[in-house]
């Protein structure tokens, strides 16, 4: 019977074997009041740092979104409003992920890919047929631009 219980101690994802990690520590935790208070109190501030973090990348360049829902996701971890304000998230990602799966989706992306490819290829040999390579296709647009910044391009 120990044999068995090594092997699906083996079998178990790294995933799962973090999630039961924290879930006991978490749970030792619970039984004394005030480190339980501290643990919460502790995910919050992490958590709202983290989604502070986001709103500022929103504004600024940066991960803005994931930062957010990383955010919320520790916070998910302790307070039931994160876990509601999550929860569409997660529909929607699901969403995406098996639309992005579908054979049908991916048919379509792939098509799509190859017009784009070949028009691209067929716009560069086209130019490089005409003018080599040089930047002479671009007068029309590099003047203007030289001549109101006084610049040699």
């Amino acid at each position: 019977m120990k044999s068995q219980t090594k092997e699906a101690k083996q079998r178990k994802s790294l995933a799962d074997r973090l999630y039961g990690n924290y879930m006991g520590r978490r749970n030792s935790v619970r039984t004394n009041r005030a480190l339980d208070a501290t643990w919460r109190g502790i995910i919050l501030v992490v958590g709202l740092t983290m989604v502070g973090l986001g709103l500022f990348f929103l504004l600024f360049p940066g991960p803005g979104w994931a930062v957010i829902i990383i955010g919320l996701i520790v916070l998910a971890t302790e307070y039931a409003w994160a876990q509601r304000i999550l929860n569409p998230v997660r529909e929607f990602s699901s969403r995406i992920a098996r639309l992005v799966v579908s054979q049908e989706y991916r048919t379509k992306r792939s098509n799509i890919i190859l017009i784009i490819t070949i028009v691209i290829v067929t716009i560069a040999y086209a130019y490089w047929a005409k003018w080599g390579a040089t930047m002479k296709g671009f007068e029309p647009i590099l003047v203007p631009i030289e001549n109101l910044f006084n610049l040699e391009i």
